[in-house]
């Protein structure tokens, strides 16, 4: 009786450990069964290395995300994939160092990544672009950002234009009492104050300027970026805003500026598009 026992034991010892062994469907993916109260345990944490690379990596400039997608990856795995929304000054890169091959399957979790930082210029033309402002506001705002302005054939330079922010601030308190549009495009303004012809001054105000600033933090590269400037005039006072033309195509090239930069250092594939987790 003790020897049935022992064999009848030892049979179920052999069926549970042939149950667990690993099995595959039909497609070659891989099963094994586990007996009910029973748990599967993965040992890699305690093995000297992983058995694969895996993980995130998160760069802070072009130059990092090529290195260090240029160490790990290779052309048959690595694919670089470019999320870009340029209504929204949005761009990110993700380099997936293990991604599917052409009949190579791969987990897709081993993962480079660069959001670049805009250039604090670009934040600050962008972000105060169609606000309005003030005479002497607008005046300290050009006063302040002089250095991104262009010198550029058919627009107002730099020195031009720190001079009209200078009329701006002595004529701050004045009221406008006539404009007159010249024939170059531009519009002169007479101020005074109250009806005081004594204190009449007038100035030549632009329609438009050209900005030279980066996209980017880091970058050397500066883009033309034209601005039109526009007034309204309430109760002898005026109120300024810029408009600026098309920013979302400066956005694209520099853009793809970035995009070709990658390229020709690395050589792996570039998809346009966003990739999930």
């Amino acid at each position: 009786m003790t020897e049935l026992n022992t064999n009848f034991a030892q049979t179920i010892k052999d069926i549970s450990i042939a149950s667990m062994e690993p099995r595959s469907f039909g497609n070659g993916q891989p099963f094994i069964v586990i007996p009910e109260g029973c748990r599967s345990e993965n040992l890699e944490s305690m093995m000297i290395a992983p058995v694969r690379k895996r993980g995130q990596v998160i760069t802070s400039n072009t130059e990092s995300f090529i290195a260090y997608t240029k160490k790990h990856g290779s052309l048959d795995d690595c694919t670089i994939y470019a999320d870009v929304d340029s209504d929204n000054s949005h761009f990110k890169l993700v380099g997936v160092i293990n991604d599917h091959g052409d009949d190579k399957p791969q987990w897709r979790d081993f993962r480079c990544e660069l959001t670049p930082k805009l250039a604090v210029e670009w934040v600050r033309w962008t972000g105060a672009n169609r606000k309005n402002f003030t005479q002497a506001d607008f005046a300290t705002f050009i006063e302040d950002n002089l250095g991104d302005i262009a010198t550029v054939d058919g627009f107002p330079s730099g020195a031009e234009m720190l001079a009209m922010a200078l009329g701006f601030e002595a004529n701050s308190t004045k009221r406008v009492r006539s404009k007159i549009n010249l024939q170059n495009g531009n519009v002169q303004f007479e101020f005074a104050e109250d009806d005081d012809d004594k204190t009449k001054t007038t100035m030549q105000v632009f329609q438009r300027f050209m900005l030279g600033i980066p996209v980017f933090d880091g970058s050397k590269d500066a883009y033309p970026l034209e601005a039109r400037l526009k007034y309204r005039e309430s109760s002898g006072k005026l109120a300024y805003w810029f408009e600026l033309i098309r920013p979302d195509r400066v956005l694209k090239t520099a853009v793809q500026t970035e995009l070709d930069a990658v390229k020709a250092a690395l050589g792996f594939p570039i998809i346009q598009g966003f990739i999930g987790k």
